[in-house]
């Protein structure tokens, strides 16, 4: 019993940690495949419904990740269930990542010549 509460504990620690880094679209997909990982524990120890600890995490990255998320879960608890809607967070968490992340800036490696090129090519 002592184990039990210095594990969670140990897990409210962790999650408070992270919450004072910002949130950003990458770091919610790690969060969702952690999520992911407990609801498989879930159905692999043939657990009827997601522990409450589990649900409040899922329901952050749920909101960052889409605003019909987290409606979409509501009292459904079941790691069936679950599953799929974490399966959507993460699609559109991915959007959200591809989106975020600006075309990389081009470094002109070769400037020299292509100036030379583009001095050629108005002269002829």
């Amino acid at each position: 019993m002592l184990e039990q509460t210095v594990e969670e504990q140990e897990r409210h620690l962790r999650w408070h940690r992270r919450r004072r880094r910002a949130m950003t679209p990458r770091r919610l997909l790690q969060e969702s495949d952690e999520l992911l990982f407990w609801v498989e524990e879930c159905l692999v120890k043939e657990v009827r419904i997601v522990p409450g600890w589990l649900v409040a995490r899922l329901m952050v990255v749920l909101r960052q990740a889409h605003t019909e998320l987290p409606g979409r879960l509501g009292r459904e608890r079941r790691p069936e269930q679950v599953m799929e809607i974490i399966y959507d967070a993460q699609a559109a968490l991915m959007e959200q990542a591809c989106r975020s992340r600006g075309p990389a800036e081009v470094i002109p490696l070769f400037a020299r010549a292509r100036e030379r090129q583009l001095a050629e090519a108005a002269t002829v």
